[in-house]
């Protein structure tokens, strides 16, 4: 009895390790979505034509990474706008080139960036084109940076950082909880502001740089915290390329087309005059004379065919005349 209670509890157990095998298999984590910027080589490749604001943005080498650079070129003046209400300092561009991104918000509820941030802006924000709101300011989300650091990878969770930020103004909001927050469904869409100070308009200073080296999504926190960046192309990999491309269009517009072959202009053609009465042209004597030489070497072939048939015939005469006398 006890040996039969044993062997059905293995048989539960193993059943229940199967099933748990199998769901943990249907439940499998979603791979990342990530956005890698060494995978492009120049800024036109990543962002909208039409981006900017007060920033201009650089795809370049940092050390050995490939990274987007954004640098403040007009930024935020105290003593022009005492209030802090204009808008300068906003860095902003969407990001294009990637196509499909396949981000579900439903299911990829968190994000990793790799920033380095010299300037002292505390914040770096993204917009993203939501079904429900589209690109406006409620459809964004603000991330805590450390000032005046290195490269370092940060992680939030995208609905949380919506409620914290929705909206940005604080006379418009009490409580960020009672509102909703937008990230679901596709987002296909986004537009990197990169610098935040304050509202409005992110009042980044002139002269202010940061630099990104990838976005990412993930379905859970761990898998974001445990998410390594390994870049597909390093720098020095991407400016050997530039620098062979360079090289071989330099060689195309240097080497000179060959000439076309001179072409002389058609001689005027000179009529020869008409041959005096009596003349003939040298080229007449000359066929004249030719036809002589034909002739005569015509005559010299018949004779001599003449003269080996007399030899065959006398050679066949005779040969019968010895054949009778022989005979007799």
């Amino acid at each position: 009895m006890v040996k039969k209670s044993v062997s059905k509890a293995i048989s539960f157990a193993v059943i229940a390790l199967m099933l748990c095998g199998m769901f943990s298999f249907g439940v499998s984590a979603a791979n990342p979505v990530v956005i890698d910027f060494s995978k492009y080589d120049w800024a036109d490749d990543v962002f909208d034509s039409a981006s900017g604001g007060d920033g201009e943005f650089e795809a370049k080498a940092d050390g050995d990474k490939w990274v987007i650079f954004a640098e403040c070129v007009s930024g935020y003046e105290p003593d022009d706008d005492p209030e802090g209400t204009g808008t300068k300092g906003d860095l902003y561009t969407s990001i294009t080139g990637f196509g499909d991104l396949g981000v579900d918000a439903d299911v990829y509820q968190w994000i990793a960036l790799g920033i380095k941030n010299p300037s002292d802006a505390p914040g770096f924000e993204i917009h993203f084109s939501s079904p429900t709101k589209g690109y406006h300011v409620e459809s964004s989300i603000t991330f805590d940076i450390n000032p005046k650091s290195d490269y370092t990878k940060y992680v939030y969770n995208m609905t949380d950082q919506c409620k914290k930020y929705y909206p940005k103004r604080p006379a418009d909001v009490g409580d960020p909880d009672v509102y909703p927050d937008h990230w679901h469904g596709a987002i296909d869409q986004f537009r990197l502001d990169f610098m935040y100070y304050e509202e409005s308009g992110g009042h980044a200073k002139t002269g202010d740089t940061i630099y990104l080296e990838y976005i990412a999504f993930f379905d859970s926190e761990q898998a974001a915290n445990d998410f390594v960046f390994a870049p597909a192309r390093t720098a020095a990999s991407i400016q050997a390329a530039k620098d062979e491309a360079a090289a071989a269009k330099a060689a195309e517009t240097t080497e000179a087309p060959a000439p076309p072959p001179e072409t002389k202009a058609p001689e005027a053609e000179t009529e020869a005059p008409a041959p005096a009465e009596g003349e003939t042209t040298a080229a007449a004597s000359s066929s004249d004379g030719e036809d002589s030489n034909n002739m005569m070497l015509i005559i010299i072939i018949a004779a001599a065919a003449a003269v080996v048939v007399i030899i065959i015939v006398v050679v066949i005469v005779s040969g019968k005349g010895k054949g009778k006398e022989s005979k007799k």
